[in-house]
């Protein structure tokens, strides 16, 4: 019997590229480019796994397969690998269609947790994607949660409606922007790259004054790497004072979609109103160059302090973000926890999953600003 899916390596890149051709629309983080960059960050092997029905209707899925290093909390020697998967890290994922047929989506469903059998992967993580809303019809194949909002800016409104909707103290920093003279600049390709050690340095300073933790903290390569393997997906946009670059946006960009990133800016010159100056500036540029939607994300825990000031751009709408969580292998599940409650001695974190890399370093957060 023939399969009605495909497993791509990511060492296949000629043919992932070939498999995403089929769809009209897609996103950066299905990319070959994007998930390229995350192996050497201990994020797993990408793979794009590709359903064809009997009609020919397609879906794809991303996903990175990791090890579960089950020592040195698990009792004994194990006879056999053990992995798990998640979608693509600091992006969006989560099955990839453009028929809205409940019955497809199921059979995908099937067609998937029949290969994660098979592959003796023992759990999934999903991060849906906000824009897509591609977690509809799947709760009742797994367990599906609102996480957060998010907020974007509708493109396809005019100039004066964009501006005119966002909240009275980001109008009045749009005005101080341009009263102190503050200058927007969209680095692409080489001339990004040229950029690359200046944002850099506004990168770090910023993180560090977050305290944020080493996960979050992504290296110079990183950025060089996306830049040049992302090319026309991708740029630097940048505000500067007086010649010295104060704001800065690294974007991705694919389709009508732009994605907000990475973010940095000084904290000393945030009265200047550079910031809400360099995220009016990218929707003007982007609404321009033929986009229709800027996701920037939402905040770190639910309305926080970074949501807020996101969502001041567009008070009056959010977008849902949900995750998915489904054990395939309940056995093998419960003995990791089990395990690994014996090991620390605690219970383990109900909220976490899965719930045996609660002491990972490797832990998948919304976005770094």
């Amino acid at each position: 019997m023939r399969l009605l899916y495909e497993v791509i390596p990511h060492t296949n890149k000629c043919k992932w590229d070939q498999s995403l051709e089929h769809f009209r629309e897609k996103d950066i983080f299905y990319f070959h480019s994007y998930c390229g960059l995350y192996p050497s960050l201990g994020d797993g092997d990408p793979y794009l796994f590709i359903y064809t029905d009997k009609n020919g209707s397609k879906v794809c899925y991303a996903f990175f397969k990791r090890p579960i290093q089950v020592l040195p909390f698990a009792e004994g020697k194990l006879d056999e690998e053990l992995f798990d998967i998640i979608t693509p890290p600091y992006g969006y994922g989560g099955p990839f269609y453009e028929n809205n047929d409940v019955q497809l989506l199921h059979d995908f469903r099937k067609a998937f947790e029949d290969f994660c059998q098979k592959e003796n992967i023992i759990s999934e993580f999903i991060r849906f994607h906000p824009l897509y809303k591609n977690h509809h019809y799947l709760d009742d194949t797994m367990d599906v949660f609102f996480d957060r909002e998010t907020v974007f800016i509708n493109l396809r409104q005019g100039e004066e409606e964009i501006l005119g909707q966002y909240h009275k103290n980001h109008k009045r920093n749009f005005k101080k922007a341009m009263k102190n003279k503050l200058t927007f600049h969209v680095h692409k390709k080489d001339d990004a790259l040229q950029k690359i050690d200046a944002f850099y340095s506004l990168y770090r300073e910023t993180m560090d004054k977050l305290n944020a933790s080493p996960y979050a903290y992504f290296s110079i390569e990183y950025v060089e790497n996306l830049i040049t393997n992302l090319d026309e997906h991708s740029f630097i946009a940048s505000v500067y004072f007086e010649g010295e670059m104060v704001s800065a946006a690294l974007c991705l960009c694919e389709g009508g979609n732009v994605h907000y990133h990475l973010g940095c800016s000084k904290q000393e010159m945030l009265p200047l109103g550079g910031n809400v100056f360099l995220f009016h500036s990218i929707a003007l540029w982007t609404k321009q160059n033929g986009f229709h939607t800027l996701h920037l994300g939402g905040g770190h825990v639910g309305r926080d302090s970074l949501f807020q000031f996101k969502h001041r751009f567009n008070p009056k709408e959010t977008l849902e973000f949900y995750v998915g969580r489904k054990i395939h292998h309940k056995e093998k599940y419960d003995w990791l926890v089990t395990s690994w409650e014996k090991y620390y001695a605690r219970k383990a974190n109900g909220m976490f999953f899965p719930a045996y890399r609660m002491n990972s370093h490797i832990v998948i957060p919304v976005e770094s600003e």
